[in-house]
């Protein structure tokens, strides 16, 4: 019963997360990027810091100075940055697909980081699933789209993050972490407005990202509530949804027609991806 809970709060996690990037992309034609974070930073944190005095959890713990907090914390400013800069730039079914790499890119991380064994066959599905995301870069003469190399980046931003996660203390709460990780979005933003042109604050585009940002505040709650309820294995090849989500409303609400190339490499992708939880599902079972 935990399992099924678990799962059906992941599926309102990914729901959640694709209605929030469903909506920056609407926002993105009338609000730089850096605008665009710093709203959702903003509203991100003092969910969390509300959260976190609820729950009696002090906002501060020495594990803060840890690095791979640290780590964390500018990899999140940096990531964020990078996923708003490609939603708004490209398609949000081509951002989306990419970002599935996100498992793939932490098994390769953790092998070569973290010492973590990594047999043969998931070897070959982390090689297939790269070769996936080639196949929706579409590297020409003319070399690659910018909005690509944002979800790119955003993607390895990603990976490197949950790294470093899996590093930080024990004593330090995925609240915190939250947390910290919002707060510093905040002058990363700032400072990447400093560079860029500012666009005019309208009530609607305003509106639009005050939303977005609930959503996204929304999915992480569900998607941490999930983690913790049910089983990792059972419930984490749920995450991929998120894709069927977005695909669904950039199709309906933004007029966006996926390509063979975007479908075909989402595709190999997904299946590597897949093949890579089971197999570490299969392989726990063993030693258990």
């Amino acid at each position: 019963m935990s399992n099924l809970r678990a799962i059906g709060l992941m599926l309102f996690s990914m729901a959640t997360f694709a209605i929030g990037d469903a909506l920056i992309k609407v926002a993105s034609a009338d609000l730089a990027v850096g605008q665009m974070v710093l709203i959702i930073a903003s509203m991100g944190l003092v969910f969390f810091v509300a959260l976190a005095l609820r729950a009696g959890q002090p906002l501060y713990a020495p594990g803060f100075w840890a690095p791979p907090v640290i780590l964390r914390n500018l990899v999140e400013a940096c990531t964020a940055i990078c996923m708003v800069s490609a939603i708004s730039a490209t398609t949000l079914s081509l951002t989306i697909s990419i970002v599935q790499a996100v498992p793939l890119l932490v098994t390769l991380g953790a092998a070569l980081f973290l010492g973590e064994h990594v047999g043969p066959r998931r070897w070959v599905a982390v090689a297939v699933g790269l070769l996936g995301v080639m196949i929706m870069l579409r590297p020409s003469s003319e070399g690659i789209a910018l909005g690509a190399l944002w979800a790119v980046g955003a993607a390895i931003g990603l990976a490197v993050r949950d790294i470093a996660s899996r590093l930080a203390p024990p004593d330090v709460t995925n609240l915190q972490l939250a947390i910290w990780g919002t707060a510093s979005l905040i002058p990363s933003s700032a400072l990447f407005m400093a560079f860029t042109e500012a666009a005019p604050l309208a009530p609607g585009p305003l509106a639009i990202t005050f939303v977005a940002a609930a959503a996204t505040a929304l999915g992480y709650y569900a998607i941490t509530a999930a983690m913790r309820t049910g089983e990792v294995s059972a419930v984490a090849p749920f995450r991929y949804t998120r894709l069927l989500f977005a695909l669904v409303l950039a199709m309906l609400f933004l007029g966006e027609r996926p390509d063979a190339a975007t479908l075909i490499g989402a595709a190999v992708v997904i299946a590597s991806g897949l093949f890579v939880l089971l197999r570490e599902r299969a392989l726990a079972q063993t030693a258990a």
